[in-house]
């Protein structure tokens, strides 16, 4: 035996008083799905960072979506607390990894669904479809946070079944995270009301598949050339011209934004095409 082993008779088991301390300080910094459901709520679905639209509703059915997250304003590694009031603020799957625990990253260009005074330096008056969507959502209610994690869900399945990441888990775990979000929902819309069960929103979900792939093919043909060992610039300049001419060809196939976020990139690159 290593001198630096001890035989499993000598670990102490922890004392319910230690469990009870631990236990309270995960509920002390972890906010609880009804605290992300005010965040989310309060925020009307907008990264405060970026202002993305975090509603899943109004998103294209492609990769490239966004989940949204509560973050801690101050880090729970600095000592922050789980307030949502004080120390909640909804973000972006994007921008809550890039802070990380930088409680120093905190500039806001939205707050409490609202541009803040440094958006408006920056950029002026938001533009009309922004406020548009900021007052549509500030009817949102506290339930519609978890019928917007089921979609989150649901869009996890949908990568899964795409391209087949590298996860630890299933689409069969994300169809079932779904189904426990959504029956916490009680106010079921479109044809996903008819679900009840798991099993059930599977086969509803795989009838979405086929549309999610056209545009996620679509979109990752024309954004990510580098993923055909492209070396040069004007290599990777010819993958997106062909790319753009594909999605062209089946624009009637494709969500109005995925193709329009295509067509903007290729006329900003390619002026004289």
């Amino acid at each position: 035996m290593s001198p630096w082993t001890f035989p499993a008779t000598s670990a102490r088991k922890p004392s319910i008083k230690h469990q009870i301390r631990e236990s309270m300080s995960k509920k002390n910094t972890s906010f609880t799905d009804s605290d992300k459901a005010k965040i989310y709520v309060r925020d009307r679905a907008t990264c405060c960072f970026s202002g993305a639209n975090l509603w899943l509703l109004d998103a294209p059915l492609r990769v490239g979506w966004q989940p949204d997250w509560a973050d801690h304003r101050k880090p729970v590694s600095r000592g922050g607390k789980a307030d949502w009031e004080d120390n909640g603020a909804c973000a972006s799957h994007t921008y809550n990894m890039k802070k990380r625990n930088n409680s120093a990253d905190t500039t806001y260009l939205f707050e409490s669904g609202h541009p803040t005074a440094l958006y408006y330096r920056l950029f002026g008056s938001p533009p009309a479809h922004v406020t548009e969507r900021l007052q549509r959502l500030s009817n949102l209610h506290e339930s519609d946070w978890y019928f917007n994690r089921a979609i989150t869900w649901i869009f996890e399945a949908l990568d899964f079944i795409w391209w087949q990441p590298d996860y630890t888990r299933t689409d069969e775990h994300w169809f079932d995270a779904a189904f426990k979000k959504l029956s916490k929902y009680r106010k079921i819309l479109l044809s996903i009301r008819n679900c009840d069960s798991s099993d059930s929103m599977k086969e509803w979900v795989l009838q979405l598949s086929l549309g999610y792939s056209k545009n996620s093919d679509a979109w990752w043909e024309y954004f990510h050339p580098e993923d055909h060992d492209l070396k040069t610039p004007a290599d990777m300049d010819s993958h997106r011209r062909k790319a753009y001419r594909r999605a062209l060809k089946i624009k009637d196939q494709l969500d109005s934004e995925t193709f329009a976020c295509i067509q903007t990139d290729h006329q900003i690159r390619f002026p004289s095409n």
